[in-house]
């Protein structure tokens, strides 16, 4: 579900300074969506990068989205109260690098601007097919969007009299196993067994019945406090590194 949203308010002054962009006296375009609830609005226009990419530094779209985490500004600018919350990801919209790409997308989160989100990848899928950014020209359709993580297949399905994406399905970057079986230390917990592993950003991933849980709605508090922990400390004690792809070499974010 997608709707339209217009910032003209003015940042905050704080963060990076490796851009002349002023936010001041422009209108960014950001079109609100979301995917089953999950929030992933899509910066269409406004913003100088979003057509020309090749002055946003770097070689790779992963070396940009390093510049963008870098330089932070038009992260804290969409990101933080009061354009948005813990609650909103934002998506930059941008000319792909790669051949074989119809868009191509820079993910900012609260937390990290990860190389690839699923949630994000439906919601900048939709915003391109409603907005004729991808032409919506039959009732299925395929095409490929650029993430900073690498390429993503969509399959979508459309109703065009409408100009509505009623599905979208994404074949995620590839995905592995790392480290199979690891032990973990966590505080107020003990020694749990972990695996780690990447489907599209790094996750540790553990069984719930180690923690005496159950993946219920009436333990749903419980279980974040105690993912918080086990995150916390996965940052702290493991590593991972991805095979074949070395710009994500040194990246991991549990």
């Amino acid at each position: 579900m997608s709707s339209e949203n217009n910032h003209e308010e003015p940042p905050d002054n704080n963060g990076g300074d490796s851009s002349s962009y002023d936010f001041t006296t422009k209108t960014i375009r950001i079109i609100n969506c979301h995917a089953e609830g999950e929030c992933g609005d899509v910066i269409v226009s406004g913003f100088p990068h979003n057509d020309d990419v090749a002055a946003l530094p770097g070689d790779t779209l992963w070396e940009k989205s390093r510049h963008i985490a870098r330089d932070d500004r038009l992260r804290k600018y969409v990101l933080q109260e009061p354009r948005g919350g813990v609650f909103r990801h934002v998506n930059l919209l941008v000319k792909p690098l790669h051949p074989d790409a119809d868009v191509a997308f820079i993910i900012m989160e609260p937390e990290d601007t990860p190389p690839m989100s699923g949630s994000n990848s439906i919601c900048v899928a939709t915003v391109a097919l409603e907005t004729g950014i991808v032409p919506m020209v039959a009732e299925e359709m395929s095409f490929k969007m650029e993430a900073p993580g690498g390429l993503v297949d969509v399959r979508a399905k459309c109703n065009v009299r409408k100009g509505k994406a009623t599905q979208i399905r994404v074949t995620n970057v590839p995905s592995f196993a790392g480290d199979i079986g690891v032990k973990l230390e966590v505080e107020g917990i003990g020694t749990l067994t972990v695996d780690t592993a990447y489907g599209g950003d790094s996750f540790v991933v553990v069984d719930s019945e180690q923690l005496g849980l159950d993946i219920v709605p009436d333990q749903a508090k419980d279980l974040v406090e105690v993912g918080m922990k086990i995150a916390r400390a996965a940052n702290e004690q493991l590593t991972f590194v991805h095979p074949t792809n070395p710009d994500l070499a040194a990246h991991f974010s549990f």
